[in-house]
């Protein structure tokens, strides 16, 4: 939150919500039906589940936050060994639906991905950078600035293309107001105090922007410009590699602590604005050509998170939030009514794992699992039969057979 000419944080703290774990609201009619893939945050496991919370299909995973189901029913996954993002070993890892691994890069990856084709990957990277003249209060420099790089790789993990943020801070400055020297604050109760902050921007989001009406208008949001969020600094912005600039910047003064701004196929950036030090959440869609509030959702009674979370708009309209910090993913109508509400039962088992928060989740529809279930059509069940006693031979009959039952 930017506070007279501060960026003030707060630490973490969970919003609990007494009552049992799962789906605890479910309205058929109102929701976009299908599956729902997600993970504990840093934790060892990856949960597909049904609208009923039926768990699907898992997959293992390394310290992990997020993944993406892929046409062929494998999935794409970001792996962590260290407690921390600049420890350990990082990267990318391709799982076959038996957990096989398929494909693996290592590099300095953290927070994100985005999939250009089937060859290339757009994902961010760390780097250890001089500190630049100026931009740290004196006193309070770090030894080294933590960077963020957009980075495009190919399959043999060879380097396409790269956008280094780092180079780019007066343009940021520019757009957004933003001063320097910049003041980082910790809110401890009523006190403030300054700290020394490596990870300057703390970018937590990289998506590469689709051909949508705007982008056709406007060359700022054009297709295949990139769609970032530097938490650290409560801006999001756009930057075209291309012209290599950033073209697009807002958020200062109004965001706090925000997580995984994406763009609708209307041309809007919706995103989760955290609140961290505000003290209460809200989902935000933005006419980013006009820098107006198109839609909001927020519950200041119960949702709230102060770190990580995500959202994904659905076809059908609604919105998917996960609201990280609570371990709730939940989905809501344009009317703001929620007509699925799933509290999870899993734990992030793995050595720093994260409780029950969840970092992302993602709704995927009954067509695009279909590859998964496929995979899996040798798989055999026993034990399983319908009313008219017709028994339930393979994994997908199975699968099929509680969805249609159960009215998932």
């Amino acid at each position: 939150m930017f506070v007279d000419g501060c960026l003030v944080t707060a630490p973490p703290r969970d919003r609990l919500s007494p009552g049992p774990l799962g789906v605890r609201r479910y309205v058929p009619h109102k929701c976009f039906r299908g599956y729902t893939l997600f993970s504990p945050a840093f934790g060892n496991r990856e949960y597909l589940i049904d609208m009923n919370g039926l768990v699907v299909h898992t997959w293992p995973a390394k310290h992990s936050q997020y993944a993406e189901l892929l046409p062929n029913g494998e999935l794409l996954i970001d792996k962590y060994t260290g407690l921390i993002f600049d420890e350990g070993e990082r990267g990318l890892e391709q799982l076959a639906p038996d957990g096989r691994r398929v494909w693996n890069w290592e590099g300095p990856y953290h927070h994100d991905f985005h999939r250009l084709d089937e060859e290339t990957i757009a994902c961010l990277v760390h780097r250890h950078d001089r500190v630049l003249p100026g931009f740290y209060a004196k006193g309070y420099e770090p030894e080294y600035m933590l960077s963020d790089v957009a980075i495009a790789i190919d399959r043999k993990g060879k380097v396409l293309w790269e956008f280094p943020f780092r180079q780019h801070i007066d343009e940021l400055c520019h757009l957004t107001g933003l001063p320097q020297p910049v003041h980082y604050m910790s809110q401890q109760g009523p006190e403030l105090s300054e700290r020394a902050v490596a990870d300057w921007a703390h970018t937590n989001t990289l998506e590469v922007l689709p051909d949508t009406p705007l982008g056709q208008l406007d060359r700022r949001f054009r297709a295949g410009n990139l769609l970032f969020s530097f938490r650290a600094l409560d801006i999001i912005g756009v930057a075209d590699p291309e012209k290599e600039q950033i073209v697009w910047a807002w958020g200062l003064g109004t965001l706090d602590g925000q997580h995984q701004p994406t763009m609708t196929k209307e041309g809007h950036i919706l995103l989760f604005d955290n609140g961290t030090a505000r003290g209460y959440s809200a989902v935000i869609e933005l006419d980013p050509s006009t820098s107006e509030e198109v839609w909001r959702y927020e519950d200041r009674a119960g949702f709230f998170s102060a770190y990580r979370s995500g959202v994904q708009r659905l076809p059908n309209g609604n919105t998917l939030i996960a609201e990280s910090d609570a371990g709730r993913i939940l989905e809501v109508t344009l009317e703001q009514e929620v007509v699925w509400d799933y509290y999870s039962p899993f734990l992030a088992e793995a050595a720093g794992g994260q409780g029950r928060h969840i970092y992302r989740a993602t709704r995927y529809t009954e067509e695009q699992i279909e590859p998964l279930l496929a995979a899996r059509a040798e798989d055999k069940v026993v034990g399983v039969s319908s009313a008219n006693h017709t028994p339930m031979r393979t994994f997908p009959e199975m699968v099929r057979f509680y969805r249609e039952g159960l009215g998932g």
